[in-house]
C-alpha cells in the first residue's frame, strides 16, 4: 500500500530538533514547516538534552561549528540515541579543516548517526578519516561531482559499512547506502545548488519524514523515509526551478518558489514525479 507522507507529516507535525548553523536556520525552519513538521532549534547545552526528550529526531549540522555547540551536539546526540530517536548527522565543511573532521568523528563516535548527508568531498573526506588516511584541506562546503554515480555509491557504501549508518551523497543525483538497499534519486534542478541552505534544508526535511517512522528495528522504513525526503526535496526543486523560469526570476525568486512548493505538495504529486532507481 502506497504510503501518505505529506498527509501524515501534516497530521502528526513530527517534532524535529535542528541544531544547525545561524546562515541557514530560519530557512531549515521553515522548509520543515512547510512540509508538515514541527522545528525547534535550540542548541544551549543546558536544555538539548531535555528538548531531544521530547522530539521525534535530531538533526546535527556542522555549518557554523565552533567549541560551544560541539558539546551540545554530542549531549543531544547521545540523549537521542538512547532514545532510540533517528540521528542525521551533516558533516558541513569537513574538507575545510582538521577541526571540522575531527569533530564529525567524534560526533560519530559518541552518538552513532542513523543518517549521514553530505556532498561528494564530505563524505569522501569522512570515508578517508575513518579508513585511517589523513584527507586533507581543500575547498569549503561546495561539492565537486569528480566520480560516476557507481564510483560515488561505492564511497557511501564504504562510510555506511564504516558507520552503521544510511549514506547519503548528494549532487547531480542523490545516491543513498542504505543497510538493505541502494538507491539512487534523480530528482531535482541545478539551482538548488546556487542558493545557501538549500541541502541544510533537506537535513531538517529528512529528520521531518524519519521522525514519522524512524523507530529501533525498523531499518527498511527509515530507509524509505530518506529516499522520500530526497525525492521531496528534489521535486520541489524542480517544480520551483519551472515556476520561476516562466516568471523571468532568478535565485531570490526560486528560493521563495522552493518553500511555496514544499507547502503546497500533495502525495499524488509526490507519487507522480519521484524518480528512484533500487539497486
Amino acid at each position: 500500500m502506497q504510503r501518505q507522507w505529506m498527509k501524515d507529516l501534516r497530521e502528526r507535525s513530527p517534532r524535529v530538533h535542528c541544531i544547525t548553523n545561524y546562515v541557514t536556520a530560519g530557512d531549515v525552519a521553515n522548509l520543515v514547516l512547510a512540509a508538515g513538521g514541527s522545528p525547534i532549534m535550540a542548541q544551549g547545552l543546558h536544555e538539548v538534552e531535555d528538548v531531544t526528550a521530547i522530539c521525534s529526531s535530531l538533526v546535527l549540522n556542522l555549518g557554523t561549528l565552533d567549541e560551544r555547540t560541539i558539546p551540545a551536539m554530542a549531549a543531544a546526540g547521545r540523549k537521542a540515541a538512547a532514545m532510540g530517536h533517528p540521528i542525521i548527522l551533516d558533516p558541513v565543511g569537513v574538507t575545510a579543516s582538521r577541526f571540522r573532521r575531527q569533530a564529525a568523528i567524534d560526533i560519530i563516535r559518541q552518538a552513532p548517526p542513523s543518517v549521514i548527508r553530505g556532498n561528494e568531498a564530505e563524505i569522501r573526506a569522512l570515508n578517508l578519516e575513518l579508513s585511517g588516511h589523513e584527507a586533507g584541506n581543500t575547498c569549503g562546503v561546495d561539492s565537486e561531482n569528480q566520480g560516476t554515480v557507481r564510483s560515488r555509491m561505492e564511497i557511501a557504501c564504504s562510510l555506511r559499512d564504516l558507520t552503521g549508518a544510511i549514506v547519503v551523497m548528494t549532487g547531480k543525483e542523490d545516491v543513498a547506502a542504505g543497510t538493505e538497499k541502494e538507491y539512487i534519486v534523480r530528482n531535482g534542478h541545478p539551482w538548488m545548488a546556487r542558493i545557501t541552505g538549500s541541502g541544510c534544508m533537506l537535513d531538517g526535511l529528512v529528520g521531518a519524514f524519519c521522525g514519522l517512522h524512524g523507530e529501533q528495528g525498523q531499518a527498511g522504513l527509515l530507509e524509505e523515509s530518506v529516499v522520500m525526503a530526497l525525492c521531496a526535496h528534489g521535486l520541489c526543486g524542480e517544480l520551483a526551478a519551472g515556476e520561476t523560469m516562466e516568471q523571468g526570476g532568478g535565485t531570490g525568486m526560486f528560493r521563495m518558489h522552493l518553500m511555496d512548493k514544499m507547502s503546497l505538495l500533495d502525495d499524488e504529486t509526490l507519487e507522480r514525479g519521484k524518480k528512484i532507481e533500487i539497486r
